[in-house]
């Protein structure tokens, strides 16, 4: 296994970034202060929002899409944030067999507070960077994260590499554009930065559907 390559940094990079910011969405002990709404609401209202932003009536087998998660698993999580009141189930101006639905002003506010002070955080992190430095950054990192959602990594092919590992098999290359990387190095699906629900392209990689990592 190579551990100079760009792909193997920038692989520990964001192996490190994904346990960076995992730390808030863990379950908090019980002597910890309850939060105003859970992390779970502030994903659907994320993904209201961006669908709002594409499509005439958001629906939860869209939702479903966005957050990349089986159609019970949305309905549960749309669910809630209705109950939190970020947002409402309106009747649809198009079909009245199903509903649509539209963040609440509560939960627009909670998206606007959400996506100022992640944006300040990142600021934050580059303040002493020169400007060039940060605005090489963003060009380079939006680059890279279109590459990843046009070619986004074969859960399949890292299944069966995997199985191959525990048999005692070769940890042979990757078969081909998109496959996993070689095992060895941390098996995480997929890692990334801290993505924009609010800019992001969002849409699903084909793989089965899985229930979030977040809360």
């Amino acid at each position: 296994m190579e551990d100079g390559t760009p792909g193997a940094v920038i692989d520990v990079a964001l192996f490190r970034l994904r346990r960076i910011w995992s730390r808030p969405l863990r379950a908090r002990k019980a002597a910890d202060p309850q939060r105003p709404v859970q992390l779970s609401n502030v994903m659907v209202v994320h993904a209201v929002h961006k669908l709002s932003l594409d499509v005439a009536e958001v629906t939860v087998g869209a939702v479903a899409e966005q957050l990349d998660v089986d159609p019970s698993t949305a309905s549960r999580l749309v669910n809630d944030a209705i109950g939190a009141g970020l947002v409402t189930r309106e009747e649809s101006e198009v079909d009245a067999r199903r509903a649509r639905l539209v963040l609440s002003t509560p939960g627009r506010r909670v998206l606007e507070a959400v996506v100022r002070s992640r944006r300040s955080y990142l600021d934050g992190l580059m303040a002493d960077w020169d400007r060039a430095d940060r605005e090489a950054f963003a060009r380079l990192l939006t680059r890279f994260a279109e590459a990843a959602m046009a070619r986004p990594a074969d859960a399949a092919a890292l299944d069966r590499l995997i199985a191959g590992a525990l048999e005692g098999g070769g940890t042979g290359g990757p078969a081909g554009p998109g496959a996993a990387p070689r095992p060895g190095g941390p098996v995480e699906p997929g890692p990334a930065p801290p993505a924009d629900p609010v800019a992001d392209g969002g849409g699903t990689s084909g793989s089965a559907r899985r229930a979030p990592t977040r809360p």
